[in-house]
């Protein structure tokens, strides 16, 4: 073996992802930017919360405000999650829709919590439902790109929950603090994954690659299979008319031919014969 030949063979290069999972993808990005404006606002307001040292009545805040802020949230959030589950992949929407039903209780505990142990009950639960909810959707939508987004959401809630499960002496700010924060990450991240999204369906767009359909691509690929035998099948429906009639054409003008010039020695013609003397 020659010196000069490699001795490793070369990598190929790594495909890039699919139209069909990137289309699919930027269904999902209006939803995302929507769900991740949510969680920003609400985090920048109980993350920012104003904490005076000089004045105690900064450094804790009643319960009731900490549930109707809470409350508020996740109602607009089992909405932007809705929105998200119509436009999701089939395999993918019973994991956003559950997201949606957990508020329900969640929003429920939170209406009867009176103190800071109960409020903390209330959303450490929502805190880990959620975020084994995101993972499940993360599993079904590993095939699209940027599906770290929902991994990523999924870890920031699940550690929510386990602070807010250990944190025997949380009062109502500190709670809402932690909670805002979670929410303030998870937002950030849904809107920068939402924008990309958004990004590469428009370069599809522009190349002129992003598919029609996109939760059915079977039945795109068996229409496709079915045109041209149709066609096939169209084109031979009309060949032997056409046939036939080229053929009777044929026969018309020869016997046209053949009676323009008669034979005289043909007894079919009828034409009399005439013999020379």
């Amino acid at each position: 073996m020659s010196t000069e030949d490699p001795r490793t063979e070369s990598t190929a290069p790594r495909n890039e992802a699919a139209p069909q999972a990137i289309a699919a993808a930027s269904r999902l990005g209006w939803p995302m930017i929507v769900r991740g404006i949510l969680g920003v606002a609400f985090g920048i307001v109980t993350v920012f919360w104003p904490r005076d040292s000089s004045n105690p009545l900064q450094l804790s805040l009643p319960t009731e405000v900490v549930d109707h802020l809470a409350i508020s949230y996740l109602i607009l959030f089992a909405v932007a999650v809705v929105f998200q589950a119509v436009r999701s992949p089939l395999n993918v929407r019973t994991a956003i829709f559950g997201q949606a039903v957990i508020a329900i209780p969640a929003i429920v505990f939170l209406f009867l919590a009176d103190q800071p142990a109960e409020l903390r009950a209330a959303l450490s639960i929502w805190a880990l439902l959620h975020g084994a909810l995101e993972f499940w959707a993360y599993r079904q939508l590993r095939s699209q790109p940027m599906a770290s987004d929902f991994l990523i959401a999924s870890g920031v809630h699940v550690l929510l929950g386990i602070i807010l499960v250990f944190g025997d002496g949380m009062e109502a700010l500190s709670i809402l603090g932690f909670t805002g924060a979670a929410t303030l990450i998870a937002g950030v991240i849904f809107i920068i994954g939402g924008y990309s999204r958004l990004s590469k369906g428009r370069q599809l767009a522009k190349l002129g690659a992003l598919p029609e359909q996109i939760d059915t691509p079977a039945e795109a690929v068996g229409s496709a299979d079915a045109a041209p035998s149709g066609s096939a099948d169209a084109a031979g429906d009309a060949n032997p008319s056409e046939a036939a009639d080229t053929s009777d054409s044929a026969d018309a003008a020869g016997e046209a031919d053949a009676a323009d010039s008669g034979d005289p020695d043909d007894p079919d013609t009828g034409t009399p014969v005439t013999k020379e003397p």
